[in-house]
């Protein structure tokens, strides 16, 4: 793997755009968020350097989480630590990066939280699941739920500083959609994850598990009649050359989170690890407030570019739920009945129901 890390750094940004992420563009940098980004605290000589791993571009909302979590880190230990961010799956891919953080060969990471870090977060890609990211962020940051996905990452050597709720992933498309029934046979490029691709089947889609890179020209050349990401991966893309409308499906939570690998953490003195919590704690806090700005500036973006967005109704929505009742099923028989159970209940809590 170090090997791996050596090589990947000498190609940079060839490595780029896969997965959860891709080019994310101009939602805002830190430079708005956190000043320049750089901690203000004099760096040490044995100052010890920390990589920090994500699959988004560096004017990405994943870059917003690393930059603003970097600068309270490096100025509140004193520059005995700095913090090397590594963008676009610089380091290696999605199943590389998930793989490093667990085995330490980097530190931190902000690949967005799903099922290829263990079966049990199969949770975190039920669609439909959540109505509101207000209602998300309560459910990972604040409900008992969190938890769970807390001790689950622990299984796998990895402590969660940050959950991340900040955007839904929408669908984009050549082809009104108002409806659940015109979503069939649609040809839309998903993430390589058997949930995601179960879903849109559900829903008599055809779905095409593309890298990233591969997305823009695919739906250039009409191999693929639509996709799904965040709102900021949709401007940073430039999807709004090919595509017309913005359908706010709303299908499932993307997630900004702050991962550090357990026996990193465990190798703090108890002052440091409490510095690290309440970081993630913090920036968990802002990027969720400045994600929530940033949301009517990128929709402002994209309709300054030509597209046009549609709104589903709750009715819409909820058929959209009940079709994918073979992905819950699938998850049930993952996560178990009492898990299954367990985050249904504490989304009625969250939600009022």
């Amino acid at each position: 793997m170090k090997k791996l890390i050596t090589m990947a750094l000498t190609v940079g940004m060839a490595l780029s755009m896969a997965a959860c992420g891709g080019n994310s563009g101009s939602a805002g940098t830190t430079a708005a968020a956190a000043g320049s980004g750089e901690s203000k605290a004099e760096v040490s000589a044995d100052a010890k350097k920390l990589l920090y791993v994500h699959g988004a571009s560096d004017t990405s909302i994943l870059q917003t989480t690393a930059e603003y979590f970097k600068s309270l880190i490096e100025e509140r230990t004193d520059g005995r630590y700095t913090v090397e961010i590594h963008p676009n799956f610089e380091l290696g891919s999605l199943t590389e990066s998930v793989q490093m953080i667990k085995s330490g060969d980097v530190q931190l990471s902000g690949v967005c939280l799903g099922s290829y870090y263990s079966d049990a977060l199969a949770i975190v890609d039920l669609p439909n699941a959540v109505p509101t990211i207000e209602d998300a962020y309560k459910l990972y940051a604040e409900s008992e739920f969190r938890t769970y996905i807390e001790d689950a990452l622990r299984k796998e050597n990895i402590e969660m500083l940050d959950f991340g709720a900040v955007y839904f992933r929408e669908m984009t498309s050549n082809v009104e959609i108002h409806s659940a029934d015109d979503i069939k046979g649609i040809n839309i490029r998903t993430l390589e994850n058997p949930y995601h691709t179960e879903y849109w089947k559900a829903l008599g889609a055809n779905p095409s598990p593309l890298a990233w890179a591969e997305t823009y020209i695919s739906l250039q050349q009409g191999l693929v009649d639509a996709q799904e990401n965040p709102l900021d991966s949709i401007v940073g893309g430039k999807l709004y050359e090919v595509q017309k409308y913005v359908i706010n499906t709303n299908h499932i939570v993307y997630t900004s989170p702050i991962l550090v690998n357990e026996d990193f953490f465990n190798s703090l003195s108890a002052e440091d690890q409490e510095i690290f919590r309440q970081a993630g704690k913090e920036t968990e806090e802002y990027v969720y407030s400045y994600a929530r700005e940033q949301e009517s500036k990128l929709a402002q973006q994209l309709k300054d570019n030509g597209m046009e967005f549609i709104d589903l109704d709750e009715a819409t929505l909820s058929e959209l739920k009940n079709r994918a009742s073979s992905v819950y099923d699938s998850v049930r028989k993952q996560v178990g009945d009492d898990i299954m159970d367990q985050f249904l209940a504490a989304v009625d809590q969250v939600t009022g129901k």
